[in-house]
């Protein structure tokens, strides 16, 4: 009974003359604090604690790489140990390893609970960071701040949209497992760039590894379900003294529906995959040139479009890369979209009528946004104190009377260039073509231009303004009358 009592002992005693050395001993060091850390930052996340995003990369991203580190590196240094003592001369059965497994040993036994309990909890504490981990990847702030320079411009964009409660990963990667593996394998790509620098400036439109509209945007649009017609007015002012205004509005036919459901017809009917089925060959990477068009009718009739002017490629080629139009063919800026600084500026001052009476208020804001600065804070605070400076200079009556008024207008003449220009990113409202509409970049024409026909010349697409959408009052000086214009229909 000495004897195994005076051996265990001695086993014990060898592994901590193993771990008896500066590597071990680190690894030892880095695996709990790097646990203690990670336990108290759970414990302070889940109260509410902290918010900030480098919190959460810093308490589920790097401390469990650190907490597995130190446990890698701990049995090396007793491996190291061990082949320097056997180096002096030390015998085997003096440095045995292993003690021998006799579970009818109580101290054995209560070693390997130990050691049971301890990678149990060890277990617990990678599994809950891995999940943390992959929850903290999954957030906005993550997506939007991380790389605070890299996706500035996204970020700042998406905070403005009508999606900004929509988590990135909604839309970027959407339901299942294999979307998910796939996009994290690319962020890996993605990281290393940005730790490189060798990123694009600007950022490139995922345009041809987006994950199908009808897997994500359709997960909460029906194309289908979109009934009726969609009332919009178009307020835009001009660039003289009283900002003069010019309302616009239209009855766009949005449509939607099935012949299954008994009601169909408008944009949506004839342009998402239903009962028509659209197919498009474009020219360009960023599909702004398309050259060839096939649609398929509910009733099976195939006619293909083309334009004369055009060289097409090979038929064969057109079919392997042809594409079946979807909800991102049109709305390809639903959430990072950079207006047009005139355009924005339209919508300051329909939103604020107190502004247009500052005299060429859109004027001056526009000349100061669109003047060209090397950086995006410095751009925001030269806007703010151009449209300031003008006011205290050319209208000291207005200054006087309306400073407060004044101080609102510049900075949301500022706010307009911070969402408009990103010199660091390369990145403007120019850079990323909106395809909705046909205001500032081609969009709908890019085939709806009347070119585009059949051979046989008995179909074309048409550029007719009253296919899509219906005016009914065009540049009022006065903001329309809504019963007015529905006593219209």
């Amino acid at each position: 009974m000495v004897d195994r009592v005076r051996s265990r002992h001695n086993t014990i005693r060898r592994l901590f003359n193993y771990a008896n050395n500066p590597i071990t001993i680190t690894g030892f060091i880095v695996t709990t604090v790097s646990a203690l850390t990670i336990i108290i930052f759970m414990i302070a996340e889940l109260s509410g604690g902290f918010s900030n995003p480098y919190v959460g990369i810093f308490a589920y991203l790097i401390l469990p790489a650190l907490f597995v580190l130190g446990l890698i590196i701990m049995p090396i240094g007793m491996w190291r140990r061990r082949k320097k003592l056997l180096a002096t001369g030390a015998s085997l059965e003096e440095l045995a390893v292993y003690p021998r497994l006799d579970f009818n040993d109580p101290h054995l036994r209560k070693i390997g609970m130990t050691v049971l309990l301890l990678t149990a909890v060890n277990a617990i504490i990678l599994g809950s960071t891995s999940y943390l981990a992959v929850d903290e990847m999954d957030t906005v702030s993550f997506c939007g701040t991380t790389c605070h320079t890299v996706m500035q411009p996204e970020y700042t964009a998406y905070q403005q949209s009508p999606h900004s409660r929509v988590r990135c990963v909604q839309c970027h990667i959407g339901p299942g497992a294999s979307w998910f593996v796939r996009s994290k394998l690319d962020g890996l790509r993605q990281v290393w760039k940005t730790a490189w620098g060798t990123y694009h400036r600007p950022i490139e439109t995922p345009i041809h590894n987006l994950r199908p509209a009808r897997e994500t945007c359709e997960q909460c649009h029906w194309p289908m379900k979109h009934h009726g017609d969609k009332l919009k007015v178009f307020a835009t002012f001009d660039t003289d003294e009283h900002n003069t205004a010019s309302y616009t509005a239209m009855l766009i036919k949005t449509g939607g529906g099935s012949l299954d459901l008994g009601r169909h017809g408008g944009i949506h009917w004839w342009h998402i995959y239903s009962d028509n089925k659209i197919m498009y060959y474009a020219a360009d990477k960023h599909r702004q040139k398309i050259v060839w068009v096939e649609l398929t009718t509910p009733d099976g009739q195939v006619r293909t479009y083309t334009r004369k002017s055009d060289k097409l490629p090979p038929i064969a080629e057109i079919k392997a890369k042809a594409r079946v139009m979807d909800c991102i063919d049109c709305h390809n800026r639903p959430t990072h979209l950079f207006k047009k600084p005139d355009h924005a500026l339209d919508d300051v001052l329909a939103a604020h009528p107190d502004m247009q009476q500052l005299p060429f208020f859109k004027k001056i804001a526009l000349d100061a946004i669109n003047k060209g600065y090397k950086t995006h804070e410095g751009g925001m605070t030269a806007v703010q104190r151009a449209v300031l400076t003008y006011y205290q200079q050319k209208y000291p009556a207005v200054w006087s009377a309306s400073e407060k008024l004044v101080r609102r207008a510049a900075d949301a003449a500022s706010r307009v260039y911070g969402r408009s220009y990103f010199p660091a990113m390369k990145t403007d409202w120019k850079t990323h073509p909106d395809n909705l509409g046909h205001r500032d970049f081609p969009g709908c024409w890019r085939c709806h231009d009347d070119e585009m026909s059949t051979a046989d010349g008995k179909h074309t697409i048409p550029q007719d303004c009253d296919t899509c959408h219906i005016f009914l009052e065009e540049d009022s000086p006065k903001p329309p009358v809504f019963q007015d214009l529905m006593a219209q229909q």
